[in-house]
């Protein structure tokens, strides 16, 4: 199965001629935030009953702006709630933990690219502006996102954080985990993922150890970042199954949408 990363795993069955899940950190080590400052975690009111729990995660471009995956916010038919709206999530910044510390904030506004495709999972982007403005600190700082057109070539050794699930169909843990995976070749990666339907464009890029079990990120690591070398490259989006020896995890390229971000930021202050 896929893994889904997005809202619940129940919730985000999609079709691309077989079952996907979507979203995950397999095989990961704790670690803390002091570490991955950069990071922040995007709780969910799921039924709107003002409980909110960690579901993805994204990262910290200003003051005000974090970036993720769109497909976190989209209209649930299960739960018939539109989670593009700001009043469903909060966020978290500045803790190594998912349920507690840190400092919460409220959301403005929430943009997921206009040509999200939520079957095929391209342009699989999102920023979210926050009411108040973060207070930057050891733990809680700006990051730093790779230039347009860049590429990174394969076999690059880079680092997957996140607070998703240590395997699949297990719990989410408490602390924050981080690991290291190598970048992937592309028409390596699409070929693979032909064989059941799904499509690599070239605004995602892949991740993992080929043909070995993990590490990869599952469900709870939407939206979080791919870091190269303290550069921000991807964001978690989807993947057959989590740390499949076969397919490796698929990411967002920032790299494809580094003009976009910043053109975004610029007009929704």
């Amino acid at each position: 199965m896929w893994k889904c990363v997005a809202v619940f795993a129940i919730l985000c069955l999609v079709h691309v001629h077989s079952e996907l899940y979507f979203d995950r950190v397999i095989q990961g080590s704790p670690t803390i935030i002091s570490k991955y400052p950069v990071l922040a975690q995007l709780l969910l009111d799921a039924w709107g009953t003002q409980e909110y729990v960690q579901h993805c995660a994204g990262i910290i471009l200003t003051s005000r702006h974090v970036l993720s995956a769109a497909h976190c916010f989209q209209y649930n038919s299960n739960t018939r709630r539109n989670y593009t709206q700001p009043k469903y999530w909060k966020i978290r910044v500045g803790s190594s933990y998912r349920t507690r510390g840190g400092a919460m904030h409220n959301l403005k506004t929430i943009i997921p690219h206009n040509e999200f495709d939520k079957y095929y999972y391209t342009n699989d982007i999102a920023i979210v502006v926050v009411s108040k403005q973060f207070t930057f600190n050891n733990n809680v700082k700006q990051s730093t996102i790779i230039k347009q057109g860049v590429e990174i070539k394969p076999d690059s050794l880079c680092q997957l954080v996140g607070w998703g699930v240590l395997e699949p169909d297990g719990p989410q843990p408490e602390q924050l985990q981080d690991t290291t995976l190598r970048t992937i070749d592309h028409k390596i990666c699409k070929y693979r993922y032909s064989t059941i339907g799904a499509v690599i464009q070239d605004s995602m890029m892949c991740a993992g150890l080929l043909d070995m079990a993990g590490p990869d990120g599952c469900f709870g690591d939407s939206g979080g970042p791919l870091i190269y070398k303290g550069l921000v490259v991807g964001l978690v989006s989807f993947g057959y199954s989590c740390g499949h020896r076969y397919f490796p995890g698929v990411y967002t390229k920032i790299s494809h949408y580094t003009s976009w971000v910043v053109n975004t930021v610029n007009n929704n202050k």
